[in-house]
């Protein structure tokens, strides 16, 4: 049934559900970030420490989409709406990043010491 649902999807017949495509490519990269990490040795609950800043960042992220649902109705300019949220959303991602790789090099530091 899979593979009917992708041909129609590519040819343009069914629509593509974009939500699971995101799920599915934020899943990836978790999966990949994972892998990465147990490369370099760390262990389950290192891993973990890692993906719980992304898991909390997708959570805010997840928190400020919410409040876009309605911005246009009854609004002018839906953008003095819609500008601040995005920027935020963009302030949340970058910091995620940033949390992220202080994390990991906390936890090589910890390596380091034992």
């Amino acid at each position: 049934m899979e593979i009917f649902k992708k041909i129609g999807e590519k040819l343009g017949i069914i629509e593509e559900d974009t939500t699971t495509k995101i799920n599915a490519e934020r899943e990836k990269i978790k999966e990949t970030m994972k892998q990465n990490l147990s490369k370099i040795g760390f262990t389950k609950e290192e891993i973990d420490e890692v993906l719980n800043i992304l898991i909390e960042s997708e959570k805010e992220v997840q928190k400020q989409k919410d409040l876009l649902i309605g911005t246009n109705i009854n609004v002018d300019d839906v953008n003095l709406v819609m500008r601040p949220i995005f920027e935020e959303i963009r302030r949340l991602e970058l910091k995620a990043a940033a949390d992220i790789k202080v994390k990991i090099a906390e936890i090589k530091a910890r390596k380091l010491e034992k």
